[in-house]
């Protein structure tokens, strides 16, 4: 009886490392994978960081004529007021080039 206690232990012993070795190759697997993709990851960051940004100062100038009507309530004509608004937009490009 001992005997066959002794077998199953060393088989269920054997069974476990199995799935150990196999757990441990899927975790280097993925590990593997992980550090390739970080890399890539690297190699794009790096490459967008090296490239070169124009900055330009930009002024906006409109002027908007509007008018407000404005309807009495007890008299029937109408009283106009014009509002004058000015945005104005200056775009300095002496310095960029586009290519």
């Amino acid at each position: 009886m001992r005997t066959w206690i002794k077998v199953v232990v060393a088989a269920l012993l054997i069974a476990a490392c199995a799935v150990l070795a196999v757990a441990l190759a899927g975790s280097r697997r993925q590990a593997e994978t992980l550090a390739a993709q970080v890399a890539e990851q690297n190699r794009v960051i790096d490459s967008l960081l090296a490239r070169r940004m124009t900055v330009m100062d930009v002024r906006m100038h409109v002027t908007d004529r509007s008018t407000s009507k404005v309807y009495g309530r007890y008299n029937r004509g109408t009283i106009t007021l014009e509002t004058e608004k000015r945005y104005v937009l200056e775009v300095d490009s002496t310095n960029v080039r586009i290519r």
